[in-house]
């Protein structure tokens, strides 16, 4: 007989149960003409503009669909900690940067592998707070994970890792209130500010490390960074020494792109750059970019003039 939660989560998601346990054993079912379905996530490499590369695993179209369906109608009716600034509506770049502005010093610790490291047993424990079944919840813990993690490019992942790392915010957060230290989460990057003398003298690292080792996690120490006010301070690329600001080397950048683009037009501004790029994807990042800014500076004219004309352009491409 089928537990009652689970018929109750088929019904959420729209999708019948037995459907359900074929995405959630990442079987391989035989078609009728005796080929094989592909795998429901798929290894693919990505390189953007910085030409870095890293490997995602990305579910197919209807299991993606399916994990869509538990970020919107599940997973959002648990709030995340107020420390956490990626992933969430209505938080960004910008909210991350703010509270280091104008601080003595700062300190920005990176996770190794962020979600990589977190396993079915810690997604288990943050579906268990939707008070279902046990089968139900690991039911919908196996609808996220991929080989016992998090894959990296599930819709599901980002958020299901905000609240895996709920509890550590609010604990380092106090500890961090306690001492006059300033304490905000991106994803893996963590950002600490404050005076030099409370921050080195509170074991910040130490302890951020201890934590994270508890929970299975590791610092990436190579992309620790110490910055005194005296030199450019940089927060999830804002600078931030007197207020949050567009780099200028960036806002520099933009201005020319949208310039060369809106005078010889995208094909003709690739060309001219003896670029390779796509037009389509050239555009693309152009306006992630702009957007980005914009999520800076939200008051600046120009980048949001910029971004409506290149966003105009791309409608012709």
């Amino acid at each position: 007989m089928t537990d009652v939660d689970v018929m109750l989560v088929a019904e959420v998601l729209g999708v019948p149960v037995h459907r359900l346990y074929m995405l959630s054993s990442d079987r391989m079912p035989r078609n009728k003409r005796g080929g094989s379905y592909s795998n429901y996530h798929k290894s693919v490499i990505y390189s953007g503009r910085s030409k870095k590369k890293r490997v995602l695993t990305v579910p197919n179209g209807f299991l993606k669909t399916v994990q869509r369906r538990i970020l919107h109608r599940c997973l959002y009716k648990l709030p995340v900690s107020e420390y956490a600034t990626a992933y969430c509506k209505g938080r960004g770049p910008a909210d991350n940067a703010s509270p280091h502005t104008g601080k003595d010093y700062i300190i920005k610790l990176d996770i190794s592998d962020f979600f990589g490291s977190i396993n079915d047993d810690a997604v288990y424990m943050v579906m268990k707070q939707l008070k279902l079944t046990p089968r139900a919840t690991s039911l919908l813990t196996h609808l996220c994970v991929h080989n016992g993690v998090l894959p990296q490019g599930a819709p599901t992942s980002p958020y299901l890792a905000n609240l895996v790392m709920k509890h550590f915010d609010g604990r380092i957060g106090s500890w961090c209130a306690e001492r006059n230290i300033s304490y905000t989460r991106y994803s893996d990057d963590m950002t600490f500010s404050g005076r030099r003398g409370d921050l080195l003298a509170s074991g910040l690292t130490g302890r951020v490390r201890n934590m994270l080792y508890s929970m299975g996690f590791e610092l990436n120490s190579k992309k620790t960074v110490f910055a005194v006010c005296s030199q450019r301070q940089t927060v999830t690329g804002a600078v931030v020494n007197e207020k949050v600001n567009v780099p200028s080397e960036l806002r520099r950048k933009l201005r020319q792109e949208v310039y060369y683009c809106t005078r010889f037009g995208v094909e003709d501004h690739l060309a001219r750059c003896g670029s390779g790029e796509a037009p389509k994807a050239y555009i693309s990042g152009l306006l992630g970019r702009l957007s980005y800014a914009l999520q800076l500076r939200p008051d600046d004219e120009w980048l949001r003039s910029g971004f409506e004309k290149i966003k105009a352009m791309s409608n012709d491409i």
